[in-house]
């Protein structure tokens, strides 16, 4: 469970853009992964399991809100280039209704 919880993790992280964002879910990861690792040495640890289940769950999160802030962004700029072709589109009608009515 474990290691599918945080191989689910790794490959979300796989989409996250941007260097600070990159770098930051890789170190929420190999938190995770260095606390999944601990438990091969004590596997009915229940404090070790604790420590790995919560260090997966923060990767998780972490991942997350990279991601909707990644998504945001991702919104704004399409909402910006449609802004942009709106206020195209508003020259151009204005163009032609000055050539319309000199």
């Amino acid at each position: 469970m474990l290691i599918r919880d945080l191989g689910a993790a790794v490959a979300a992280a796989t989409y996250v853009r941007g260097s600070i964002s990159k770098a930051t879910a890789d170190q929420a990861i190999r938190e995770a992964s260095e606390a999944v690792n601990r438990t091969i040495s004590d596997p009915r640890s229940r404090q070790l399991l604790g420590v790995a289940r919560d260090a997966i769950q923060t990767a998780q999160d972490v991942i997350m809100a990279l991601d909707e802030e990644v998504a945001r962004s991702h919104c704004l700029t399409q909402r910006s280039l449609d802004l942009r072709g709106r206020a195209l589109d508003l020259v151009e009608q204005a163009r032609k209704a000055g050539r319309e009515h000199p």
